[in-house]
């Protein structure tokens, strides 16, 4: 099954830019392993995002707080070190 495939399980429709973007961006790839089930929740997280259109933390996936792609907690920790 390709990443492709994987992503289209989550989101009917996606084009091979998303699925590279989830890929890249939304998974510990190509520094880590990446499995089918962390590709498809990776996906379904950002689908479910865009519909709620939330933004996404660009570490953690957890939901960004005001103009930044960081959450409070990444913020707080990038701004301490």
């Amino acid at each position: 099954m390709t990443a492709l495939e994987v992503v289209r399980c989550a989101i009917p429709g996606a084009d091979v830019q998303l699925a590279e973007f989830i890929l890249w961006a939304r998974t510990p790839f190509p520094v880590g392993r990446v499995t089918v089930r962390a590709l498809y929740q990776a996906a379904s997280r950002y689908r479910r995002a865009e519909y709620h259109r939330m933004r996404l933390c660009e570490f953690c996936d957890r939901r960004a707080e005001g103009g930044a792609w960081l959450c409070r907690s990444c913020e707080k920790a990038l701004s301490e070190g």
